[in-house]
């Protein structure tokens, strides 16, 4: 596989001062790519475990000797995770130190070994931020991970769900009693996240790592429950379908892992389609996990022409850069982001996006020109005013910088009875999301009257209207 493994190892030891011979890398910060999993498990009742896996580069390390009689070398690292709730204030926090060994200082400067780590946190539902802060004890370096907008749903306990969903370079089942790092097991599994769910053409495989909630089950009934796995194209289209398997329901929930061979698989976006149904009860789940697969740059085919460097970004007025992020930032970060110069401005802006480039081999952040696109579509044609300037600050405008495109809309302009109104329906978020706007005041101004995505406002009466089957008044 590309990305190499090297498995940490937690300790609790002090850190011994630098010594002759440690190995000191040249980068100033620490790179830290993170994820989050969201364990909605109703046995938690109305708490969600949320675990907050990462990786590190390994070769950003600063490593050295312990004492003379040992003849590997350490690197020590210290990890803790900050939340924080809508106000910016922090919460709650959970912290850990380990370390990472090699056999030699040759080995300190190879790239592409990855280490692996995961805070985890018991939350009560509602709508959160959080900052993952890590730290080579050694050198002093650090590096961080914001997490923007977390969002953590009440766990479901009566319907048959799916949760804890993630992706991995790979899982192995170690029981009850692993040998090295033991915060990487789950349930008896070592799952080795992938965070950003972002792979190589030189990898060889994705794994997947889930959990089915809500099965009915009776020990003196034996019964089962299918699972079925389609991969979908990023237009949506069916890439590989790998049927139906049924299994024995060992409980009210159970484990579901699986491997998927992507060799020869062509640079892009992927969706993994799971959808799990209990055969006693015929309830059923489906969720949908995108990956990525890219190219790395050494072994990309380049033309003559080479790229071209222009980005949309670089056109853009510090007040726009500084409007793109608007629905991404925490409370904390936007403060500090207010407080700051131009210059500084500037600086904070280009950290922000260089933190949160989803795909760092390309030397284009594609994530920000997506967001460019979606700011311009907002004041393009969700603006009130003839400047066509302020439509992103809009509750369409949010809404569709947030979560993009709708995938399906009804659009009322003259109804019976009652104001115009838009519905927003984007069915591939999980159990299918929907967002209502209304112009109560006639002006084209549509304000967000009901969603039933958590933490947006809610209308009972709206609720009955779409259960209806029928949005129009009469």
């Amino acid at each position: 596989m590309f990305m190499k493994i090297c498995l940490t190892v937690l300790f609790m030891l002090s850190v011994s001062p630098i010594q002759p011979g440690v190995a000191q890398p040249l980068d100033v910060n620490l790179t830290v790519y993170g994820g989050s999993i969201f364990f909605n498990n109703p046995e938690y009742d109305s708490v969600v475990l949320v675990e907050f896996p990462f990786t590190l580069n390994r070769n950003e390390f600063s490593f050295f000797r312990p004492d003379s009689s040992d003849t590997n070398y350490f690197a020590r690292i210290f990890a803790q995770i900050n939340l924080f709730n809508t106000q910016g204030m922090v919460i709650d926090s959970n912290k850990t130190y380990f370390s990472a060994m090699i056999p030699g200082l040759e080995s300190a400067s190879i790239t592409g070994y990855k280490l692996f780590n995961k805070l985890s946190l018991l939350l009560k539902p509602g709508v959160y931020s959080a900052r993952l802060t890590v730290i080579d004890a050694v050198s002093k370096k650090e590096g961080q991970f914001f997490y923007d907008r977390l969002v953590v749903e009440p766990p479901v306990k009566k319907q048959l769900a799916i949760g804890a969903v993630t992706l991995a370079y790979n899982i192995k089942w170690v029981g009850d009693n692993p040998t090295d790092n033991s915060l990487m097991v789950t349930n008896g599994f070592k799952v080795l996240n992938c965070p950003l769910s972002i792979f190589s053409s030189h990898d060889t495989s994705v794994y997947l790592y889930a959990e089915i909630y809500n099965l009915e089950y009776s020990p003196e009934v034996p019964s089962q429950y299918r699972l079925t796995y389609q991969i979908l194209t990023d237009s949506n289209r069916v890439f590989m379908n790998y049927g139906s398997r049924e299994k024995d329901k060992p409980g009210s929930s159970a484990v579901v892992t699986e491997m998927f061979d992507i060799k020869g698989w062509l640079e892009g976006i992927y969706t993994i389609q799971l959808t799990a149904t209990d055969l006693q009860t015929q309830q059923s789940d489906t969720t949908l996990v995108p990956f990525r697969i890219f190219t790395p740059l050494s072994s990309r085919t380049f033309t003559s022409g080479g790229i071209s460097s222009a980005d949309p970004y670089d056109s853009l007025s510090l007040e726009e850069k500084v409007n793109l992020v608007a629905y991404l930032l925490t409370p904390t970060q936007k403060h500090a982001l207010d407080n700051l110069n131009e210059q500084g401005k500037l600086n904070f802006l280009d950290q922000y996006w260089k933190e949160h480039d989803e795909n760092i081999s390309t030397g284009i952040i594609e994530n920000r020109l997506k967001m460019i696109e979606r700011y311009r579509f907002s004041n393009q044609y969700f603006s009130i005013e003839n400047s066509r300037q302020e439509g992103w600050k809009t509750d369409r405008g949010r809404i569709y910088m947030t979560y993009g495109p709708w995938e399906e809309k009804e659009e009322i302009s003259a109804p019976v009875l009652g104001n115009p109104y838009v519905i927003w329906y984007y069915h591939s978020l999980k159990e299918g999301k929907l967002f209502v706007f209304e112009d109560r005041e006639g002006y084209g101004d549509y304000r967000l009257v009901h969603s039933n995505v958590y933490g947006e406002i809610y209308s009972d009466e709206w609720k009955q209207r779409l259960e209806a089957g029928s949005t129009e008044l009469y």
